[in-house]
């Protein structure tokens, strides 16, 4: 389970307990009229081997962090994900997906249609692949630095390194004697 936040604020119109009871049975709390898209949502996400539970809510709180605090309050007795589609805001908490997940999953969102909104989080929270871009972005400096050292080696095999590096390496070399002329000898 993830960790509660020390203050979450539950608005008091809120039933914890028979929230709790509705996701109990099919890990959806909706109208009837929703009910049937938002369990064909949270049945596809358990086919993929996610425990997610969907409440909807047509009350309108005056803070969005309500909503993820109804969610964190849920998820701590049902574990899996929660997402809490309401109003203009959707509140989630998971011990499955990391936040930057579940915030990304809620860009552009159909909130206002809650039965498409469960199957895009669904889709997107299922379908995110987990790239492990600090590795890649490793690999990457790996590959620019081998580049470079090749590079050089190469121009230096050349002979076209010193040259252009210092103009004076092919003036010194071209003076009788080979010699610097500030060279008291």
């Amino acid at each position: 389970m993830a960790p509660t936040p020390f203050l979450t604020i539950i608005p008091q119109d809120v039933d914890l307990a028979e929230l709790q009871a509705g996701l109990a049975d099919d890990g959806v709390v909706a109208p009837p009229e929703m009910t049937p898209a938002i369990v064909a949502a949270v049945s596809q996400a358990r086919a993929d081997g996610y425990d997610v539970h969907f409440v909807v809510t047509d009350t309108i709180y005056p803070k969005f962090t309500y909503y993820r605090d109804i969610a964190t309050e849920l998820q701590s007795e049902t574990g899996g994900t929660v997402i809490v589609l309401g109003g203009d805001y959707v509140g989630s908490s998971s011990d499955e997906f990391r936040r930057v997940e579940l915030e990304n999953a809620t860009d552009n969102l159909a909130i206002s249609n809650p039965p498409q909104a469960a199957q895009q989080m669904v889709d997107r929270l299922t379908g995110q692949s987990d790239v492990p871009w600090t590795l890649v972005t490793i690999g990457l400096i790996a590959v620019v630095a081998v580049g470079a050292v090749i590079a050089r080696k190469l121009q230096l095999r050349k002979g076209t390194g010193a040259a252009e590096v210092d103009g004076t390496a092919e003036s010194v070399a071209s003076r009788p004697g080979g010699s610097d002329s500030s060279d008291p000898r």
